[in-house]
């Protein structure tokens, strides 16, 4: 049952990285002819159990925003653009936005020392910077497990109490800003060292610095015993038992994975980063540089189709998600499904290899790959 609910909007302003158009597509009025190919695409991925919403938008401009599958099957409620679902690891891009609008107002620099401001850190710890955090490189093991699930309010006190049970000489795995290595943790301290520099609780400090300005208006901390307007349910497909409800709770991810969000304000918060309206440009340009391996300040940054793309992706109890942008053409890409197991990624990278007519990029001595091969997944 096809399901889908379709919306476009325009948005304005400009842009820090300008695109130069997508292949095949430079002739304005045929400048999507390939949607049809991506809609087809759609149709088949929701008619083989995609359930989600994906935004395509070039520039300022919305051109595909629909809905897909159900956002609860038990009542069969189709899958709206407008629904909110989690977005996990795709909230450290925008919690690394609200570490680097604090800079921007001189309450942070990159070479700030986070246990100046935090409770109890090991004295090995002491050389942790900013910068450090926002690129994984901290060296700092990840403690993100020893959280206890607590509501977000409670979340500072319950790191302060993990940081409190860690021995004093805790060692690091490596040196600050030697090596890269994906970090939930780092995320979380980045979170409560926004709270003490603006001495706000940090879904507050985002709402006025990132939400606010920027009018997004389903962006929000998740959370679970809360009634949320247009939340849709998330679920697991279990290869014998089919889908499944996931068991809800509070499970502390806080700012390193706590969001929840349309697809549409995932886009607006992406745009309005790229462009500068939130902090100076040269923070974003330097946040899109990667420090170590292929990770800047919240954004991954690699090559798919041979085109630079920057990148995050999210996975969270139920769901799914996505944000791809790449800066040649103008293109974003956001994908957020409620069905765990249906890697939003995927989806991302089999959409762009059709708006970029992607065979077209292989040669006879060079037989073109399968697309998703072509993003390295």
């Amino acid at each position: 049952m096809l399901t889908r609910v379709c919306m476009a909007v325009a948005l304005a302003g400009g842009v820090v990285v300008p695109g130069h158009g997508l292949a095949l597509q430079d002739n304005a009025a045929d400048a999507w002819g390939n949607l049809g190919e991506v809609r087809d695409y759609l149709r088949e991925a929701e008619e083989a159990g995609f359930s989600g919403v994906v935004l395509i938008g070039r520039a300022d401009s919305v051109v595909l925003e629909e809905g897909y599958g159900f956002a609860e099957i038990e009542h069969r409620i189709p899958m709206r653009p407008d629904h909110r679902l989690r977005i996990g690891s795709l909230t450290k891009p925008i919690t690394a936005s609200g570490v680097l609008a604090a800079i921007d107002r001189g309450l942070l620099s990159l070479e700030s020392r986070p246990c100046d401001s935090l409770p109890s850190c090991p004295l090995s710890w002491r050389e942790v910077t900013v910068r450090h955090l926002l690129t994984h490189t901290s060296g700092i093991a990840d403690h993100f497990g020893d959280l206890e699930s607590v509501p977000v309010e409670a979340t500072f006190q319950e790191l302060s109490r993990v940081l409190d049970s860690l021995p004093a000489n805790e060692p690091l795995g490596t040196p600050p800003g030697a090596e890269y290595a994906y970090s939930n943790f780092n995320y979380v301290l980045l979170g409560a060292l926004l709270e003490r520099v603006a001495e706000a609780p940090w879904e507050a400090v985002l709402r006025e610095w990132v939400f606010e300005p920027l009018e997004l208006t389903t962006m929000a901390y998740d959370d679970v015993y809360a009634i949320v307007e247009d939340r849709a349910r998330g679920y697991q497909r279990d290869e014998t038992l089919g889908l499944r409800n996931i068991d809800y709770d509070d499970h502390a991810a806080y700012s390193a994975g706590g969001l929840l969000s349309s697809a549409g304000d995932v886009f607006r918060w992406a745009r309005g980063m790229l462009e500068g309206r939130l902090f100076d440009p040269a923070l974003v340009r330097e946040g899109l540089t990667p420090y170590r391996g292929d990770y800047g300040y919240g954004w991954q940054v690699r090559s798919f189709f041979d085109r630079t793309i920057y990148n995050h992706s999210g996975g969270i109890d139920g769901f799914s998600s996505h944000l791809a942008h790449y800066p040649d053409a103008d293109l974003t890409i956001v994908v957020l499904s409620n069905v765990e197991n249906d890697l939003a990624i995927l989806r991302a990278c089999d959409l762009a290899a059709r708006l970029f007519d992607w065979p077209a990029l292989s040669t006879p001595s060079e037989p073109a790959l399968p697309p998703r091969q072509r993003c390295g997944l």
